[in-house]
C-alpha cells in the first residue's frame, strides 16, 4: 500500500475516526468526575477542561483552558489509527 492510499480519508477511515476520537473520548470525558482540581482530560492527550475547586475569599482559580494543540494532536493520531485498521483489514482481507 502506498503512503497516498495509506493517508486517502475514505468513507471507512472517517468512520472508524469518529468512532474512536468521538466515542472513547465521550467516554472518559462524560464519565470522570474531578472534586477540587481542575484538569484537562482526552485520549491520548488532555485538551477537554473538568473538575471543579473550591475557591475561598481571596483565592485566584486556577486557569485550565480548552487546549488546541493537544485536540489537533489527538485527532492526527486517531486519524493514524484508523488508517492503520483499514490497512490491516486490507492485507488480512487478502489472504
Amino acid at each position: 500500500m502506498e503512503w497516498k492510499e495509506f493517508f486517502k480519508p475514505t468513507i471507512g477511515k472517517v468512520i472508524i475516526f469518529f468512532i474512536l476520537m468521538g466515542g472513547l473520548n465521550y467516554l472518559i470525558i462524560s464519565s470522570i468526575y474531578v472534586s477540587d482540581a481542575r484538569i484537562l482530560i482526552g485520549l491520548p492527550l488532555g485538551f477537554w477542561p473538568i473538575g471543579s475547586f473550591y475557591l475561598q475569599s481571596g483565592d485566584i482559580p486556577p486557569i485550565v483552558e480548552f487546549s488546541w494543540v493537544n485536540f489537533i494532536i489527538d485527532i492526527i493520531f486517531w486519524y493514524l489509527i484508523a488508517c492503520g485498521i483499514i490497512a490491516f483489514y486490507k492485507i488480512i482481507r487478502k489472504k
